[in-house]
């Protein structure tokens, strides 16, 4: 499997944007399945979907051995008003 860690360092590095699924986000094998199958649509190789399949089976057991830290992600009090502001900045820019 690809390191996580340094594929994410990479993009802080050059600024290339990210995201990341922690293995607590009870959302994350969902959201990883539907990624699998767009990249199956999309032509990925078999390699890769195999990679990617290998994430998907660590977040499920992760998930499994440690399930009372499962849980729907949720912002901080301080990240959500810092987006409630961002969400005003816009709809005032685009009014």
């Amino acid at each position: 499997m690809k390191d996580q860690v340094k594929l994410l360092r990479d993009c802080i590095h050059k600024d290339i944007p990210a995201v990341v699924f922690q293995g607590d986000d009870s959302c994350a094998p969902e959201i990883l399945e539907a990624a699998k199958e767009i990249y199956r649509r999309h032509g990925c190789s078999e390699e890769f979907l195999y990679d990617w399949q290998l994430l998907i089976n660590e977040v499920r057991a992760y998930q499994k051995e440690s399930p009372q830290t499962v849980k729907l992600p949720k912002l901080s009090p301080v990240e959500a008003e810092l987006v409630r502001e961002e969400m005003k900045r816009q709809t005032t820019h685009t009014s």
